[in-house]
């Protein structure tokens, strides 16, 4: 097999797996509803201001200062994967029909004199398809293992930090449960959040990567569990309040529950002993989370293959390069 064809078929599963990913992407699909173009520079401002300024005691400037500089970089990182994801995709397609037109030119025997020059065109868009895909798959990771749906950090245009921007999760984020889907559990006479850590406010929310399971999505057991058992009476949604203090799909409530419990007893509303405290955070026929969540590991996947067919494409621009290279020179007359 020449090295022309292999360079084709290179360039050629290079267009279908870009097409793949453009289908798939997060950004590019619009699987999860977060902003997009956010104006970063907001968050620097404000840390200088909040810095500058004297406040007296019982003010969390240094937590506010934290919490601002989190927010910057939520957004940065946001911001990057948005414009990478868009430039790396449309990238990879590009260079794909670029390669494989000028491939299937000389594979049938035509512009062999600028051969060299196809060489040469490969070897740099593999290297950079490459780089921006390489990039763009990190990025792509990192906020998929780190960050959830929800997170934002607000802030105001007031000069006095405020206490109650501690918590970045909103309305839409997504609690984060056992397979049961099971939040809390009685102990020692209170009930403790299973996955709360006091200093770690990103610990009770779910993350991108654990949107596919059942616990997020709509699911039989769930669904059709009995009108007597646990997950049914001591439930938590919109629809069945646990505790007049504790209710409805609020995560700011769960939040402050978890961080301070302040109820002594292990007795819903209607006298039912609850060892567990469950949450419903699915609708009731959707797999909405998961659909996402597929479609956002699959452009991963097929994301880190673009990196090797890029990387096969500069091997063999570079080959090509050097093949016409060295049968260019003087012809001898016989």
């Amino acid at each position: 097999m020449n090295k022309t064809l292999i360079f084709l078929c290179i360039s050629c599963a290079l267009i279908i797996f870009s097409i793949i990913n453009i289908c798939t992407g997060p950004i590019l699909t619009g699987n999860f509803d977060w902003e997009k173009n956010k104006n970063c520079q907001h968050y620097a401002d404000h840390h200088k201001f909040i810095d500058s300024k004297t406040y007296g005691t019982g003010i969390l400037k240094d937590d506010y200062l934290k919490y601002l500089k989190k927010g910057q970089h939520l957004c940065e990182r946001q911001n990057a994967m948005y414009g990478l994801e868009y430039a790396s995709f449309i990238s990879d397609l590009f260079f794909g029909v670029l390669c494989c037109l000028l491939s299937l030119l000389h594979y049938f025997g035509i512009g062999k004199v600028f051969e060299k020059v196809t060489g040469i065109i490969g070897l740099a868009c593999g290297i950079i398809g490459f780089i921006l895909t390489l990039i763009y798959i990190i990025y792509s990771g990192y906020i998929f293992t780190n960050d959830g749906p929800g997170k934002k950090y607000d802030f105001t245009s007031t000069s006095e930090p405020s206490t109650s921007s501690e918590n970045p999760y909103g309305s839409s984020s997504i609690i984060k449960l056992n397979k049961d889907r099971v939040f809390a559990e009685w102990k020692d006479n209170k009930y403790e959040c299973l996955y709360f850590e006091k200093d770690n406010e990103n610990s009770l929310y779910a993350k991108y990567n654990d949107l596919g399971k059942k616990q997020y999505n709509y699911h039989k057991d769930f669904e059709f569990a009995a009108d007597d058992s646990d997950y049914k009476n001591c439930r938590l949604n919109k629809f069945s309040p646990y505790y007049g203090t504790l209710t409805g799909v609020h995560t700011s409530n769960i939040f402050s529950f978890c961080k301070s419990p302040d109820i002594s007893t292990n007795k819903n509303n209607n006298n039912k002993e609850c060892k567990y405290i469950y949450f419903d955070n699915s609708n009731s026929d959707d797999i909405v989370y998961k659909y996402g969540y597929d479609k956002w590991v699959t452009a991963i996947i097929f994301g880190c293959f673009i990196i090797v067919l890029n990387l096969g494409l500069a091997l063999f621009g570079f080959l090509l390069f050097k093949q016409t290279d060295g049968q260019s020179g003087p012809v001898t007359l016989q």
